[in-house]
């Protein structure tokens, strides 16, 4: 009987998720706003996909409100999974958005948005660096340290405008790791 029911919550599970990725977009907000009741997170990948896919603006800003009012923790793991698998192959630049706009933690998962703020375009970087900022005070000083060595090879090969950024950000590691002494 559970594993009936397990199959199909799964089968049901799958069903939203095509539809997901099938619908039309009044469809798809639709879905949304009945799945925000749910608060359930299996199909929090398939609209990272969306993102980094060809959707319509409107979607797009539909999908990014959705994610950033998203207030199960988990799905911060599920966002910085998708961030480090997908970058920089994809432009992850929204996801990155929707990381600053919520109000998930994302102290545990701050490596991808550090090898953002290394390695994505001025513009994106500065995204991360508000993720990153907002998640500072977790930081050991061994964490701190090592990101501070990443940024430091880094700023070499940045531009101007990036260096200022990434200077900005040992600053702050630096005042993280006095702040835990």
């Amino acid at each position: 009987m559970a594993a009936e029911k397990r199959l199909n919550k799964q089968n049901e599970q799958n069903s939203i998720i095509s539809a997901l990725k099938t619908s039309a977009d009044e469809k798809v907000i639709a879905m949304l706003i009945d799945l925000k009741e749910q608060g359930e997170l299996f199909y929090v990948e398939t609209l990272l996909d969306m993102l980094t896919g060809d959707i319509t603006k409107a979607l797009q800003k539909v999908v990014m409100e959705y994610i950033s009012d998203i207030k199960t923790q988990g799905a911060a793991q599920i966002i910085s999974n998708y961030i480090s698998e997908k970058f920089p192959e994809f432009d992850v630049t929204s996801i990155v958005i929707v990381s600053w706009q919520s109000r998930l933690d994302f102290s545990k998962y701050l490596a991808p948005y550090f090898n953002i703020l290394v390695d994505g375009n001025y513009m994106i970087a500065i995204e991360a660096f508000t993720v990153i900022e907002n998640a500072l005070y977790s930081l050991t000083i061994d964490e701190a340290t090592g990101y501070e060595e990443l940024i430091k090879k880094s700023i070499p090969k940045a531009d101007k405008d990036k260096q200022v950024l990434l200077l900005e950000m040992i600053n702050l590691l630096e005042e993280r790791k006095r702040a835990i002494d």
